[in-house]
C-alpha cells in the first residue's frame, strides 16, 4: 500500500489526474483524502486552466521562432556591415542577436542576477543607438555584497521588462537627458532591486490604481497590457508570485515630473 500510494502521488504531481475512487482505495485517512480532493479542485479551477492556456500559447509562439534562422540572418547582416565599414551597424546587430538569444532560448525559470544584469546591459546598448547620450544607466550596490548578489537566483526576464517600461513611460518623454538607475540591496533573507528613472512620473490616482492591481493577482492588468504587446509589470509580478509566493513581487513609487521607482522584492537564494 505504501509503494502504491507513493506512485499515485508521484503521478499526481507530474500532472496526471486520478479518479477520486483511486485515492479512496489508497488513502484510508479522511483528512488525507480531503487534502487531495482540494488540490484536485484547485488544479481543475478556471484560473489554473487559464494559466495553463497562457503557458501553452506562449510556448506555441516561442516555437514559431526559428532561433538558428534568426541568428544566422543577423550574423549575415553583421558581416555585410563590417565589409561596408559600418562598425556601428555591426555592433548593434551583434547586440540584437545576443538579446534575442537570451530572450527566446528555452532555459530554466530561474537565472542569476548576473545573467539578468548582462541582459539589461545588452538591451541598454541597443537603446543607446537610438537615444545616444540622452540616456544614461547607473548601477548601485554595496561592494561587500556584490558577489553574493550576482549569484542570487531570480526569475528570467524580470529586470529588462521593467527597464524597458521605465524608458517608454518615463525617460523617453523627456527633452533632457534621462537617467536610469538599478540599485541592489541585500538583507539577511531578501534581495531588493530598485529600478528608477527621472522621467515624467505619474499622478497619485494612476499610481494607486497600478499598485492595487499589482497587489492582486494582476490578471486584469495582464490582459490590458497583452493587447499592447510586450511583457508588462503585472506579468513580471505574477511570475514572482507563482514562483516565490505573494509576499514577494513589485511595488511602484512615483512623483509627477520627478520620476518613478519600481521595487522588486524576492527571497535571497543562491541555489
Amino acid at each position: 500500500p505504501y509503494r502504491r500510494s507513493e506512485l499515485l502521488v508521484q503521478r499526481f504531481l507530474e500532472g496526471y489526474m486520478t479518479e477520486s475512487r483511486d485515492f479512496a482505495q489508497v488513502f484510508q485517512s479522511p483528512s488525507m483524502k480531503m487534502q487531495m480532493d482540494e488540490i484536485e479542485k484547485i488544479l481543475r479551477s478556471p484560473k489554473m486552466v487559464d494559466l495553463n492556456k497562457r503557458q501553452a500559447q506562449y510556448l506555441a509562439l516561442q516555437n514559431q521562432i526559428n532561433p538558428h534562422f534568426l541568428y544566422n540572418t543577423l550574423e549575415s547582416i553583421r558581416g555585410e556591415a563590417l565589409i561596408a565599414g559600418l562598425s556601428g551597424v555591426a555592433d548593434m546587430t551583434e547586440a540584437l542577436a545576443k538579446f534575442f538569444r537570451y530572450t527566446i532560448t528555452n532555459v530554466e525559470n530561474l537565472v542569476t542576477v548576473q545573467d539578468e544584469l548582462d541582459n539589461c546591459a545588452t538591451y541598454f546598448l541597443i537603446q543607446k543607438y537610438r537615444f545616444g547620450e540622452r540616456l544614461q544607466l547607473h548601477i548601485d550596490y554595496d561592494s561587500e555584497d556584490w558577489e553574493d548578489i550576482m549569484g542570487c537566483k531570480i526569475p528570467k526576464l524580470t529586470l529588462q521588462p521593467i527597464l524597458e517600461n521605465s524608458i517608454i513611460h518615463g525617460t523617453e518623454l523627456k527633452v533632457e537627458t534621462g537617467n536610469l538607475r538599478i540599485q541592489f540591496e541585500r538583507t539577511q533573507d531578501r534581495l531588493l532591486v530598485r529600478i528608477s528613472d527621472d522621467g515624467v512620473g505619474m499622478d497619485a490616482e494612476t499610481l494607486a490604481k497600478l499598485n492595487r492591481k499589482l497587489g492582486r493577482d494582476g490578471n486584469d492588468l495582464i490582459h490590458e497590457e497583452e493587447r499592447k504587446g510586450g511583457i508588462a509589470l503585472a506579468n513580471v509580478n505574477s511570475r514572482i508570485h507563482l514562483i516565490f509566493g505573494e509576499e514577494y513581487g513589485l511595488h511602484v513609487y512615483s512623483v509627477p515630473q520627478k520620476g518613478t521607482d519600481v521595487e522588486v522584492t524576492i527571497p535571497f537564494q543562491r541555489d
